[in-house]
């Protein structure tokens, strides 16, 4: 008989859950609104922060020892999100959405998303083509999948979509519509299709400009802070070496604490690119 999968609709359903980890609890300021879990394997885990508040969210694994690990936002967390076998969702503190973000790491490759991102409407991660593509000339596969790493304080645009191998450096925006396929270096700006620099030397912040005042709009001209700014002051961290790290766990659980360790890397240029 085949193994019927287990469905979280509510924080009473966690204690039913079996064969998997899962931390979702209704702490002071938490909230788990319109939003579902599904495990259909073995080995998982779930880690979603104390206060964190969920809406319009769907969570599926289907597979086994994958890990979704979210971290709590002062708004709510809007994410539909599917991993496969041995797959990693990491979403730093911090996170904003306007409406939800769809994420797909597969093919054990990961979308890793580091502390204050802002997601604009209807923003995707794709790590896998859906399908397997082959030379003619060697009929050796042309189209391995490939991990995307998202640094701090990255806003994404509407309609944003980063497929496999986009690895976006701190305080960078990823324009309405655009392609991410490689690297977009730190305080840049990247549109089109596939996307390019076409901005350098650049940061942004929260305010909305939308309901400005002619005041408002006045002392918005200059910012004198330079928080949003990022460099390669302290040593930044090594992508690569990272997911080495990650891809050297053996279960779900190793993968989790591999979760809580990048949690503990606070530095402010920690994933600068260059």
């Amino acid at each position: 008989m085949a193994r019927k999968n287990q469905v979280i609709h509510s924080y009473a359903d966690v204690s039913k859950v079996r064969d998997n980890v899962v931390h979702l609890k209704d702490t002071p300021g938490s909230e788990f609104t319109a939003s579902t879990v599904e495990f259909a394997g073995t080995g998982n885990v779930l880690f979603v922060e104390d206060g964190a508040r969920l809406r319009n969210t769907r969570l599926r694994f289907l597979g086994n020892d994958s890990v979704i690990h979210l971290r709590k936002s002062h708004g709510f967390l809007k994410v539909i999100a599917t991993v496969f076998e041995e797959s990693v969702f990491y979403l730093g503190p911090g996170a904003t959405f306007t409406a939800e973000a769809r994420v797909l790491p597969t093919e054990r490759k990961h979308v890793i998303v580091g502390r204050d991102a802002m997601f604009s409407s209807r923003v995707a991660f794709r790590t896998a083509d859906p399908h397997l593509i082959y030379s003619v000339e060697h009929h050796q596969r042309v189209n391995p999948s490939e991990s995307i790493w998202v640094g701090d304080h990255v806003w994404l645009g509407e309609d944003t979509l980063l497929l496999k191998g986009a690895k976006v450096g701190s305080g960078s925006i990823l324009a309405a519509r655009a392609l991410i396929t490689k690297k977009i270096p730190s305080n840049s700006t990247a549109a089109g299709v596939p996307a390019r620099i076409v901005g350098n030397g650049i940061f942004w912040t929260r305010p909305s400009v939308h309901g400005y005042t002619a005041a408002q709009t006045e002392l918005s001209h200059d910012h004198a802070g330079d928080e949003f700014i990022f460099s390669a002051d302290e040593q930044p961290a090594d992508i690569q070496s990272l997911e080495r790290e990650l891809d050297a766990a053996t279960s779900g659980i190793g993968r989790a604490a591999w979760c809580f360790q990048l949690d503990q890397m606070d530095g402010k240029n920690r994933f600068y690119i260059g």
